[in-house]
């Protein structure tokens, strides 16, 4: 049975993924599909976002992701992970990213598709959609 999940869990990240590559908001997966840390709403906030045009990838969004999940982030990129924790630090009454991981995969999703950013993304998701 939990076999069968987690291939389940991998199907639902290949299918949003297909989905932000395509920028096809009919491919997203449902929102039980997803699983209960997603809500109605949020999910629509992802199709909306893939409907847009694609945008550039703000650079902290992803590594917010990371942070919120708690995973490692790659080399290259960890000298700005270290600067934006420390910005975070400073910033009073400023909502962490684990509050906000659904509004930053909204803001990866309306950014173009790259295959690194990809990869980040889905290392995140997989971690996200299990709490």
């Amino acid at each position: 049975m939990r076999k069968l999940a987690a291939q389940a869990h991998g199907e639902v990240l290949t299918q949003l993924m297909s989905a932000w590559e395509q920028r096809d908001a009919e491919q997203m997966p449902t929102t039980q599909a997803l699983g209960p840390r997603v809500s109605a709403a949020s999910r629509s906030a992802w199709s909306a976002a893939l409907s847009k045009a694609a945008g550039a990838l703000p650079a902290e969004t992803l590594l917010r992701l990371e942070m919120a999940a708690e995973v490692p982030t790659p080399a290259e990129h960890l000298s700005e992970r270290r600067m934006l924790q420390l910005q975070l630090l400073t910033r009073r009454h400023a909502a962490a990213p684990s509050e906000t991981w659904v509004e930053d995969v909204a803001g990866v999703l309306a950014s173009g598709f790259d295959a690194s950013a990809a990869r980040r993304l889905q290392t995140v998701m997989k971690v996200l959609l299990k709490r």
